[in-house]
């Protein structure tokens, strides 16, 4: 099925070439890994019935099965609880505009300056690639710079990119008159980042964006593997690449950066939201975040478990 996403950013499914080895390794850990694979879930706990389903930020005409899928759930539900809502995206936004120190760098030298000129020559063409003027990057935080470069220029072209199936189911609880709840402050998670000092953010750059997979293959593999309902085999993949690939940093070090990295932008966030969603009042709960929260020990659904819900797989 040729989508926009589909046909703006062709590439190759780095599932298919992974060495045999590496994938027998992938498919162990899966194995072991509770609720990895799937993106709908309902969980039970005596009256309370919470759906959860994982989204992927990021527009494409497939999100049409998922939604119509979910319409029923958020049409009689008390509550859609999101990673944000509209209203606080918003506030977010404002704030950023108001105070752009947040994500870029405001007083001192600029990327370009603290870097070595062969590394920053090979940072400007990766963020060129990704629709990022150098001049603009050389600004950037190093967090927010990996970030940004996450998503590659191909899909910045598609109308409405950042419309993925959070938004969309949004928009359809609102027409519903069902109120939707952010999980959390957004802006907690940009003040985590910028509080890591901006010296170590250069020493990780490098790192981060080979881990968050700035290339055209990485990221049609992780957009052909969120509908396959395989994130969590992509995140292994990229992860056992990164440590496994050529570095100045042994493995220790990359392992450490990854297990850092995982406890801020997934696990303390999942911990998080359990009391929210256990504070929230209603039985008929709908949950929707990004795919790579539920799998695991650490996931969201293994932390709902752990509080008494029995997990089942919604769609398959």
């Amino acid at each position: 099925m040729a989508t926009p996403l589909r046909a703006a950013c062709s590439g190759l499914d780095l599932r298919e070439s992974a060495a045999p080895g590496m994938w027998a390794e992938i498919e162990a850990e899966i194995a072991l890994t509770p609720f990895a694979r799937g993106l709908s879930w309902v969980a039970t706990r005596g009256d309370r019935r919470l759906h959860i389903i994982g989204t992927m930020h990021l527009n494409d005409p497939r999100h049409d099965a998922l939604v119509a899928h979910m319409a029923p759930a958020i049409q009689a539900a008390d509550a859609v609880l999101l990673e944000v809502n509209r209203a606080d995206k918003a506030r977010l936004e404002r704030t950023l505009a108001e105070t752009p120190s947040l994500i870029f760098i405001t007083e001192g030298p600029t990327l370009i300056d603290r870097l070595p000129p062969e590394e920053w020559d090979e940072i400007a063409e990766r963020a060129g690639a990704a629709g990022i003027p150098p001049f603009m990057a050389a600004k950037m935080r190093p967090w927010f710079l990996s970030l940004s470069m996450s998503v590659p220029l191909c899909a910045r072209a598609i109308e409405d990119v950042i419309d993925g199936l959070d938004m969309k189911l949004m928009t359809l609880a609102e027409r519903a008159g069902v109120e939707t709840l952010s999980l959390e402050d957004p802006l907690g998670l940009f003040q985590l980042f910028d509080a890591t000092p901006i010296e170590e953010q250069i020493k990780e750059l490098r790192s981060y964006i080979a881990m968050a997979g700035v290339g055209a293959d990485d990221f049609y593999t992780m957009v052909e593997s969120y509908f396959d309902g395989e994130v969590q085999a992509y995140v292994l993949l990229q992860l056992k690449q990164f440590l496994t690939s050529e570095s100045d940093l042994s493995v220790a070090e990359r392992q450490a950066q990854v297990d850092d990295l995982l406890e801020a932008l997934l696990y303390q966030r999942n911990r998080d939201w359990i009391p929210v969603i256990e504070a929230t009042a209603g039985n008929r709960l709908v949950i929707a975040v990004g795919a790579a929260h539920l799998p695991g020990e650490a996931g969201v659904l293994a932390l709902l478990e752990a509080e008494g819900y029995q997990i089942e797989e919604a769609l398959r």
